[in-house]
């Protein structure tokens, strides 16, 4: 039986990592502890600092060449953020780059063994508080021998649109195709085959307004393509044969499907569509227009996500419940995977790449109490190397248990959720920290989180309900959420308190909600709607007004980021209509008379999903009242708290806040 035996050596110097920091790791070794078996401890009351946490990952975003002899990583060891690319086989560096002033890396993924496509992002700051300030992302295309990088594409295929401007608008379809220096993007309403030593971009096919996503085969060819409008809830597929064109399915009711991409022989799509199932499930769409066949599908989970193989065609699924898993397609990636999950029990193993023999394979390693781990594992010399980590200050480091529970909401609906311990702790009642997520049509997953365990290590319980409307549980779990702000969905937040109060886990004198995005619109309608469950709350980028929200302009984010008016999105649907009277009865804004509890509000000034506003407003009206409320600045940080600087400046204040009322 194939497996693998970590060291837990720390790395040192990048360009030395593989030569000195890692040893080898035999394949056929037993193994029981998994990356994880740290043999420290973080002394009773004196755990890591808030920056250990507030940092951002030491090194991440690593992706493995086609040839699987180079990686490339995200290094944010330094004063200023880089990438850096590694020769595998020479063991050394091959070049490190700089990121530019105020960009934030998003992306990273090889085109060739030579050249590497970055896509970075950078905030465009609003000037007024009504209105949420953009994201701009780009792709641009660095070689490993060096030299200047090139805009992806580099004008968008008609020449009118030259240089940053026309990589702002286009995203990547194919990272990679049968064709050298070759990448397919996708820019307003055309697809476009860029030659990545130039940026110069063909039109190979257009679409219309409406059409959100193209799928190509191996030799860059369009196969597919996916229009929504979202005015008429309409959905189309096509399949797409040279220049004609032929309609597979169509949708004109509140299910949208979605296509993962191209199965391995080219002749399907791979859908994600319920069809009459209560969860998502994983279909074979063929593209002659013939009967969808089952793929994959759970009992108790949406399957929503893939993994492409070298070619990029669909190798795996992705299983969303409250274990998440991959479900290859691929016998011999799901080999891959057993060898390497029976290495490392009670982790999370995820395949990141391997080369088109299998014989070279990267993988993340992690576990809601261990950070990701990256091994680069080789099978022909049965080795594994150690060649990045996230959190190495938190390797040795005990940190908060996480297991999987659920609690029956009010009406009788069982509501699952992940429940931290402070490391240590298996009985008594502890202060409680509820940490609703965003979206609200998202979720959260049993992995490391980085915000959680600063909270376990401070020795606070942590509680994530996955209340209705969030992803993930089936397609009735979620729409159940619909039009719930402060209703259902705060109910189920409020029913899991109770569940930890009646479990003994909790007393009601220590318990206090926070939340980021929609989560600080449910800390602050538990302050204002249930003020006597809470003795805090602490609201960052949230919601206070949603008649207000309904009047900006909001940020959806599909294939590109794009600004539509929410009337013309299902946002409506999801939230309500702005004359709606419900949303003024559901705005913590106007209930502030009613909280009885200190409040925590902060907001990034370059939030490009909440206008500012909405926490300034709220500030203001809470101050008038003579409420306690306590409002943070994080300067030029963006919804999704990408700076290190900003994220521990809210770790911080956040545990002062927390020390002084829970």
């Amino acid at each position: 039986m194939l497996e693998l035996q970590p060291t837990r050596k720390r790395p040192v110097a990048p360009a030395v990592r593989f030569a000195r920091a890692v040893a080898a790791l035999l394949l056929f070794a037993a193994f029981a502890g998994g990356p994880a078996a740290a043999a420290g401890d973080a002394a009773a009351g004196n755990p890591p600092p808030a920056d250990v946490f507030g940092a951002l990952p030491a090194n991440t975003d690593v992706t493995l060449s086609p040839g699987g002899t180079r990686l490339a990583w995200v290094d944010n060891t330094a004063d200023k953020p880089r990438v850096e690319m590694f020769d595998v086989d020479a063991r050394k560096t091959l070049r490190i780059l700089a990121l530019p002033q105020k960009m934030k890396v998003r992306a990273l993924a090889w085109n060739d063994n030579e050249t590497l496509l970055i896509t970075y992002s950078e905030t465009g700051q609003s000037g007024v508080a009504s209105q949420a300030s953009r994201e701009y992302y780009v792709t641009i295309a660095y070689d490993a021998s060096g030299g200047e990088g090139r805009f992806l594409p580099a004008e968008t295929g008609n020449g009118k649109v030259k240089g940053a401007s026309a990589a702002v608008h286009a995203y990547v379809v194919r990272v990679r195709t049968n064709k050298p220096h070759t990448v397919i993007m996708a820019s307003y309403d055309r697809l476009l085959e860029v030659d990545t030593a130039t940026g110069m971009a063909r039109v190979v096919k257009y679409g219309n307004a409406h059409t959100v996503m193209w799928v190509v085969d191996r030799d860059g060819k369009p196969v597919a393509r996916e229009d929504w409008d979202p005015l008429k809830r309409a959905y189309r597929l096509y399949a797409l044969f040279g220049e004609s064109i032929k309609e597979i399915l169509r949708k004109d009711d509140s299910e949208r499907p979605s296509v993962g991409g191209v199965l391995a022989d080219d002749t399907a799509v791979a859908l994600f569509a319920e069809n009459g199932r209560p969860h998502l499930a994983a279909w074979a769409l063929p593209l002659d227009g013939s009967p969808a066949r089952l793929l994959a599908e759970d009992p108790d989970a949406d399957i929503q996500g893939v993994w492409l193989d070298q070619d990029g065609a669909v190798a795996g699924v992705y299983v969303s419940g409250s274990q998440t898993a991959m479900h290859w397609l691929d016998p011999k990636a799901q080999e891959r995977q057993e060898v390497l999950q029976r290495s490392f029990p009670h982790h999370h193993v995820w395949l990141r790449g391997w080369t088109k023999d299998g014989k070279r394979t990267l993988a993340m390693v992690e576990s809601p109490s261990s950070p990701p781990v990256y091994y680069f594992v080789d099978f022909t010399t049965r080795r594994a190397d150690i060649a990045a980590e996230e959190y190495p200050a938190l390797a040795d480091v005990k940190l908060g248990e996480l297991k999987e529970i659920t609690y029956k909401a009010r009406d009788g609906t069982s509501i699952p959720a992940y429940l931290t311990m402070p490391s240590g702790v298996s009985a008594g009642k502890v202060p409680l920290v509820v940490l609703p997520h965003g979206g609200p049509n998202a979720r959260d997953y049993p992995r490391f989180d980085w915000m959680v365990q600063f909270l376990a290590t401070r020795g606070y319980a942590v509680l994530q309900p996955q209340f209705r409307g969030s992803t993930g549980f089936g397609e009735a779990f979620e729409r159940a959420g619909y039009r719930q702000w402060g209703g259902l969905m705060q109910d189920d937040v409020s029913d899991g308190v109770q569940a930890m109060l009646d479990q003994g886990i909790a007393d009601p004198h220590h318990v206090c909600i926070v939340g980021m995005s929609y989560g600080g619109y449910a800390a602050l309608a538990g302050a204002a709607f249930t003020p006597n469950l809470y003795v805090c709350a602490a609201s960052v980028n949230g919601v206070s007004d949603l008649r207000a929200l309904m009047r900006e302009s909001v940020p959806m984010y599909g294939n590109w980021v794009r600004f539509i008016s929410a009337g013309e999105s299902n946002f409506k649907e999801r939230v309500g209509g702005e004359t709606d009277p419900a949303l003024y009865k559901k705005s913590p804004i106007n209930s502030v008379s009613a909280i009885s509890i200190p409040v925590m509000l902060v907001y990034g000034s370059g939030d490009g999903v909440v206008a500012n506003e909405q926490t300034l407003r709220m500030a203001d009206a809470m101050n008038k009242a003579g409420k306690a409320v306590t409002l943070v600045k994080l300067p030029d940080e963006d919804h999704w708290l990408s700076r290190a600087e900003t994220r521990t400046q809210l770790l911080k204040q956040l545990e002062d806040f927390l020390h002084q009322h829970l």
